[in-house]
């Protein structure tokens, strides 16, 4: 596993030369994966790629592993938790303003699996706050992580270029007598 997520980073390095954009990329993409509005993140990525010269791969891989099918669930209930909680602290009845349509939603939850208490402005507010917080505090943590990795990749590839260096150098010094020869024989070859 960590061989194959090394991997990752080495490609990821590769294909984008700018450090400050392949981090800002990878924290767009946390902040889409956060973001409330469901179904619309391949075209919200599609947008920023475009708005903000990102890179769109790096958005979109880094939105979908963390928001997938199987962190859905979590992911929005982190967002609805939060924004209820952000919206009780600054002492809103938040429930009163519920869409119509949300408030059938709840009761039909209430039904048929028990749940209720839905807020459509605790899951808005608290899905765009807590992605725009964690986009803005892993912005650091990425790219210091993203600088080691590619200062690695710089000491690994001037250690190659050494020893390719000396190899040539090597065959070089051995070849010396069979270029000699061969300088040798057509000069031979000329003369006579």
């Amino acid at each position: 596993m960590s061989a194959w997520i090394k991997g990752i980073f080495t490609r990821l390095l590769s294909y984008e030369r700018c450090l400050h954009r392949l981090t800002l990329s990878c924290c767009m993409g946390i902040y889409i994966a956060f973001c409330p509005f469901v179904g619309f993140h391949t075209a919200l990525v599609f947008l920023f790629a475009w708005l903000f010269a990102l890179n769109f791969a790096v958005m979109l891989s880094v939105s979908m592993l963390v928001n997938n099918p199987w962190t859905m669930v979590p992911v929005y209930g982190a967002g609805h938790m939060f924004g209820d909680w952000m919206l009780s602290l600054c002492g809103l009845d938040h429930y009163e303003w519920n869409p119509s349509w949300i408030t059938s939603l709840n009761e039909w939850a209430h039904q048929a699996i028990g749940l209720k208490g839905f807020s459509f402005w605790a899951f808005m507010i608290g899905g765009n706050i807590l992605g725009i917080g964690l986009g803005v505090m892993c912005y650091p943590i990425i790219k210091r992580l993203f600088a080691l990795v590619k200062e690695r990749g710089k000491k690994k590839m001037m250690h190659t270029v050494a020893q390719s260096k000396k190899a040539a150098q090597h065959l070089a010094l051995k070849a010396q007598p069979l270029i000699k020869r061969v300088k040798e024989r057509v000069k031979s070859k000329k003369t006579a």
